[in-house]
């Protein structure tokens, strides 16, 4: 059985599912997520599960129990957090750890567990009767070999809907901005290397000028703050539910300027390139 535990929004989720999905379809084995409820307040930070309104195959479950790992995957889960806390006690996180994770990574895989913050590190699943992954898996190689079929799993399961659906629908070149602010302007984030205000201005000078009939249309969650800065169609992010909502509305999306996993969300449905 192949295990990932579920961290972060939409976006994050959206990545360690297809990570998942992948290694088990490569592999031919069952693939389980673990909803980690008890990681809400602390870090690595989890809201709530926001998968289920997507089209995910019925063959990947999902649990919601956050003692599984420690009381199924025992060795595994200990290397995990032995993991965690040689990167936070050596200050890795405030720095490139992907060398680090990228030369442990054939040990760790041997005793069933892949880690992988960031960048992308193959995975081996070696010989054990079960393997854990833990990480966000940002990555398109991960699932390159099964992308069509990952990716038509996580496409909404309704129709496009939403107040601006219509809007983007009827558009001759929609753009997607995702501008998420609220927890990425604390301090405590800086180490996430969120893009800039300067990036999203040429990242949106840039499709302009290729497409002048481009319109955009902003996913926030400071939407009165986007509309100052982009002057253009907005709708309001913020949440796993409104995450779920904007998937479900930029079905058609043409392009996607994005600053970190949830380019994940529309991108999927973006038929020409993301920023």
């Amino acid at each position: 059985m192949i295990y990932a535990e579920l961290a972060g929004g939409l976006g994050n989720q959206m990545f360690i599912y297809a990570f998942a999905r992948a290694l088990g379809l490569r592999c031919g084995e069952p693939v389980t997520l673990l909803d980690r409820q008890d990681w809400r307040d602390g870090a690595p930070a989890h809201t709530v599960c926001a998968l289920d309104a997507l089209n995910i195959s019925p063959d990947v479950k999902i649990i919601a129990d956050a003692g599984f790992a420690k009381a199924h995957l025992p060795r595994r889960n200990a290397a995990k957090a032995l993991m965690i806390k040689y990167e936070q006690r050596r200050g890795l996180m405030a720095r490139d750890w992907h060398s680090f994770e990228a030369a442990a990574a054939p040990l760790l895989n041997a005793v069933g567990l892949h880690f992988a913050t960031d960048g992308y590190t193959p995975a081996r699943r070696g010989h054990t009767r079960d393997f854990l992954a833990w990480g966000y898996f940002q990555s398109e190689r991960y699932f390159a070999d099964f992308a069509p079929i990952i990716k038509e799993e996580l496409r909404a399961k309704a129709a496009p809907a939403g107040p601006y659906a219509a809007q983007i629908t009827a558009a001759a070149y929609p753009v997607c901005v995702h501008l998420r602010r609220g927890d990425y302007q604390k301090p405590e984030n800086a180490i996430l290397q969120v893009c800039t205000p300067d990036y999203y201005a040429r990242a949106v000078a840039a499709v302009r000028d290729e497409h002048p009939d481009a319109a955009l249309f902003v996913f926030s969650d400071d939407i009165d703050w986007a509309r100052r800065a982009h002057g253009c169609p907005s709708a309001v992010g913020g949440g796993a539910a409104a995450a779920g909502a904007e998937c479900q509305s930029s079905a058609g999306i043409r392009q996607c300027v994005y600053p970190d996993a949830a380019c994940a969300v529309p991108c999927l449905s973006c038929t020409d390139a993301a920023f």
